[in-house]
């Protein structure tokens, strides 16, 4: 199943996270999109980042990225750079 360009096997969150990091070009609606997307199969990872881009505020949404990298035992300095950006 593809996702805009994507395949739900070939990608997750944290690409879309690093993958910003790395320097690609940043939208916050088609990162939504995407989190939204891939909620359809990992609902409990993806839904509580839709949420907060849809109805939070921007510290709502880095919580809920933390949360996420944090929770995945991602390194930190991935929540940190989450943290150093805008994401809506």
């Amino acid at each position: 199943m593809m996702i805009g360009q994507l395949k739900y096997d070939s990608i997750m969150i944290i690409d879309l996270i690093l993958d910003r990091r790395a320097g690609e070009e940043y939208d916050p609606r088609l990162f939504y999109a995407e989190v939204s997307e891939y909620g359809e199969i990992w609902p409990d990872l993806a839904y509580p980042i839709a949420r907060a881009m849809d109805g939070g505020e921007e510290s709502d949404v880095k919580a809920a990225l933390c949360d996420y990298v944090e929770g995945n035992g991602y390194p930190e300095d991935i929540a940190e750079y989450v943290n150093s950006v805008k994401w809506l």
